[in-house]
């Protein structure tokens, strides 16, 4: 399976500050409204904490598919496997639904 290299295009304050402007982020799995609990505590005291208001999911922003847009530029619903974040390690799935930035859409597989 191929790997897409993650490579991060902004810098976490910045991410953060496009979270207060846009004050709505969507969660990839359920489309839950994602919070901003800013900077997180023990093991990783210095990375921003988002966290889906539905389903608990967490992430850098990188499960959110606004932050997923700014941090890699390209949008989750491409990715055709299942992620998590590297820093909250939340369990493995994959993206769905509509993008709220893009407007591309996860069309299921054939049966």
């Amino acid at each position: 399976m191929p790997v897409r290299e993650h490579i991060v295009h902004v810098p976490y304050a910045e991410l953060l500050q496009h979270f207060r402007e846009e004050g709505r982020w969507t969660c990839i799995v359920c489309g839950g409204r994602v919070r901003c609990r800013f900077f997180g505590h023990q093991p990783q005291p210095r990375v921003p904490l988002f966290e889906c208001e539905r389903c608990g999911r967490r992430s850098d922003g990188c499960q959110t598919f606004e932050g997923h847009h700014l941090l890699y530029r390209y949008c989750p619903l491409e990715e055709a496997h299942t992620m998590r974040c590297g820093h909250w390690r939340p369990e493995w799935q994959r993206a769905k639904g509509t993008c709220p930035v893009c407007e591309s859409q996860k069309r299921e597989a054939a049966a």
